[in-house]
């Protein structure tokens, strides 16, 4: 079934989609979707980064995943106060 609707969606053409019925329609989640990300470096006390890694750690996460996380989540607030 996945197969036949991978190869719809392949033979379908621009114009096909004003007219389809989406009722059916589900979300896709790409799970394995990496984002571009950029290497930082920055000067962070020991005490708070021994804090930030006991966080990671009872969350079963990275540390680094987790500030990206913090400051992704900072940088969209920021961005919707601005």
């Amino acid at each position: 079934m996945v197969t036949k609707d991978i190869q719809y969606v392949k033979e379908a053409k621009a114009t096909d989609w004003a007219d389809a019925d989406l009722s059916q329609a589900r979300p896709v989640v790409f799970s394995n979707l990496k984002t571009a990300r950029e290497p930082v470096s920055l000067p962070i006390p020991e005490i708070t980064m021994e804090k930030i890694r006991r966080l990671a750690s009872r969350r079963g996460i990275p540390y680094q995943s987790l500030m990206a996380s913090w400051l992704a989540e900072r940088a969209e607030q920021e961005m919707k106060a601005a």
